[in-house]
């Protein structure tokens, strides 16, 4: 009898790789909606980061949305000033809010799933010059051999 045991493959509890930023750079049209990262792998969010300049220097109002798991959370309209950033968090109601102060999106919501789409929407006529930016740092559940 063969005490061979061969080795399995898990995936580990809590032993994640982080991952390449997923990021946008575009020039965006009025009411679109931009994916940021979409993800079917195991994964934790770490931050999410937009931006918006143009050459007037005038506020454009940016929304994003996060599907976590097939479900869908739908922040407001923001006005966010030219050339500043703004991070995203998911409020206690199951919002995401908008807000110059850096934030950790684990903080405020688990974001382990299985699946997750990020997108933000450009709620304005754009500038000349337009551009927004978008970024998600994010980890992968790495998996783990026993």
């Amino acid at each position: 009898m063969s005490l061979y045991r061969p080795p399995i493959t898990v995936l580990g509890a809590t032993q994640y790789e982080y991952q390449p930023s997923a990021t946008i750079y575009l020039a965006p049209s009025q009411n679109g909606w931009y994916t940021i990262l979409d993800t079917t792998t195991n994964v934790l969010l770490l931050w999410i980061r937009v931006l918006q300049r143009n050459d007037e220097t005038a506020a454009k109002s940016l929304r994003m949305r996060i599907s976590i798991d097939g479900r869908v959370l739908t922040g407001s309209l923001t006005s966010c000033a030219n050339w500043t950033s703004y991070y995203c968090y998911i409020a206690s109601w199951g919002e995401p809010v908008l807000t110059t102060s850096e934030v950790n999106v684990g903080m405020y919501v688990v974001e382990r799933a299985k699946s997750v789409k990020v997108e933000v929407q450009f709620g304005d006529s754009p500038g000349t010059n337009q551009i927004l930016e978008g970024y998600v740092q994010y980890a992968k559940l790495k998996a783990t051999t026993l």
